[in-house]
């Protein structure tokens, strides 16, 4: 069913839109539901002021927009959601995809890593459960050898612990981190060692460009991972 999500995404890629340039977009996807739901989702973000309205069937976003962040759900990601959730229900954890991140950078690698975030406690269950299912590689808290050994730029499932009070937000019934969570990962995780001088700099930008950061929740989470002075020290450099 179509999102408002959906509809912003396709805005940002086209600023000025009419209506039946949204519907083709959507239909090539296979994401258009009835006509009254489209208009349901598009009276909403004009209410909200997400949207302007230029004229009938022409639409803008705003000068000043900046769209929400989230995380890519492919199918596989709720494949391996519904698993977690059925075999551990109370569990916390969140789902993300490196491909997440590709927008964002410079030189673009290849990023065919599927991260599993989940409470220390079970994650050698979880990593049981995945790579009994998984006809990837499922690894569980790789050290930097393993990484560079066996993971690198190869496909993989990766499962990690979940730091507790991590920021997250539910996007399609799953569980994923927040841009926030994201900006502080990178800084230091072995999976972005690549991610280092101007290319770490280039995501830091483009990221607070496209969208809306709550720089206190950043810190806060970037305290308890204990790399506050290293993200602080990006945000001024990168006026940010």
């Amino acid at each position: 069913m179509i999102t408002t999500n959906d509809i912003l995404n396709f805005a940002f890629t086209h600023k000025v839109f009419t209506r039946k340039e949204l519907i083709a977009n959507l239909k090539s996807g296979n994401q258009i539901g009835s006509p009254g739901t489209l208009s349901e989702q598009m009276y909403r973000l004009l209410k909200s002021g997400q949207l302007i309205r230029l004229e009938r069937g022409v639409y803008k976003l705003p000068d000043d927009a900046r769209k929400n962040f989230s995380a890519v759900c492919s199918e596989e990601m709720r494949k391996i959601n519904q698993r977690i959730k059925n075999k551990f229900p109370f569990v916390d954890y969140c789902l993300w995809s490196g491909s997440s991140l590709m927008p964002y950078m410079h030189h673009i690698p290849n990023l065919n890593l599927m991260f599993v975030d989940v409470e220390r406690e079970v994650a050698e269950s979880v990593f049981n459960l995945l790579n009994a299912e998984s006809n990837k590689r499922v690894f569980l808290m790789p050290s930097p050898t393993d990484y560079e050994r066996y993971i690198s730029t190869n496909e993989a499932i990766i499962i990690r612990p979940l730091i507790s009070e991590s920021p997250l937000q539910l996007i399609e019934g799953i569980n994923t981190p927040t841009i926030e969570k994201i900006l502080v990962d990178i800084v230091g995780d072995i999976e972005f060692s690549f991610l280092q001088g101007s290319e770490i700099n280039q995501v830091y930008t483009t990221i607070f460009e496209r969208h809306g950061v709550n720089k206190n929740k950043l810190i806060r989470y970037a305290t308890r991972r204990g790399r506050k002075e290293e993200v602080e020290q990006l945000l001024r450099t990168n006026k940010l």
